[in-house]
């Protein structure tokens, strides 16, 4: 991927750029000097450099976090995003379900499963025409927090289809990359338990099955799966996130 990349040295008092003379000292030594039509000359010391926001080529890059539930999904998005953003990319940071209506009432009331497939798609089907794809066509970078391997996860968990659930999803676009963050139920049990925040998709057996279904769905797409130990501390899991991306894409390029 080919990034665009350029050095703009600004004035740091008035953000104007600079002008750049040169001039010759004794002994042939070229010094570069920077000045500010109304502060004059800088010191090197006082300027900044600015670089314009990276882009990607090829249609962007879209990067999705999946596991159970407490298994770090939205810090290690959140930490990624900052991350991105801090070597200059643009980068764009969702979250699904996106609609809060949508979210509202699949969380308060106990749906039948295939129409909370329906939902979860309709949702999706939102997020992805509004935000991920226009993203993606500027060359930015996505990352979301959950994608459509969550239905593919959780509702087949629940009894819906396979198959189903891939023609309800059939216009969505797949993530080029998913962060697996593996999680141990006990220890998602034991860290919900302690934030008080326990909901039906959180009963013991049912996450049993919806991380066995994200292991299968990590075999069966290994093209697109990383799968990461996410019983970890959080700076270690986000390490590995980094190695991951940049072993595969060069993201971010040094």
């Amino acid at each position: 991927m080919s990034f665009s990349r350029r050095e703009e040295v600004l004035c740091p008092f008035c953000g104007a750029p600079a002008r750049v003379l040169r001039r010759l000292k004794p002994g042939n030594a070229l010094v570069l000097e920077y000045y500010c039509p109304q502060h004059g000359f800088l010191k090197a010391e006082e300027l900044r450099v600015e670089l314009p926001s990276r882009r990607l080529a090829e249609g962007g890059l879209y990067v999705a976090f999946e596991g159970i539930d407490a298994s770090g999904k939205t810090t290690q998005a959140g930490i990624l995003y900052d991350y991105l953003r801090a070597h200059g990319y643009e980068v764009v940071l969702v979250r699904e379900p996106w609609v809060k209506a949508i979210k509202e009432f699949l969380y308060k009331h106990d749906v039948d499963p295939d129409a909370e497939t329906y939902l979860f798609a309709a949702d999706r089907i939102i997020l992805q025409k509004e935000v991920v794809l226009p993203s993606l066509e500027q060359g930015k970078l996505v990352i979301s927090d959950r994608s459509v391997f969550a239905s593919l996860a959780y509702q087949v968990a629940r009894g819906v289809d396979e198959e189903f659930v891939l023609a309800v999803n059939r216009s969505i676009r797949f993530p080029d990359l998913v962060f697996l963050l593996d999680l141990p139920v006990e220890e998602a049990v034991r860290r919900l338990s302690s934030r008080g925040q326990l909901s039906r998709f959180e009963e013991r057996g049912f996450m049993e099955k919806v991380r066995a279904r994200y292991l299968e769905l990590a075999e069966a797409y290994k093209s697109r799966f990383a799968v990461v130990d996410a019983s970890q501390p959080v700076e270690e899991v986000h390490r590995r996130v980094a190695e991951h991306l940049r072993a595969r894409y060069g993201i971010p390029a040094k």
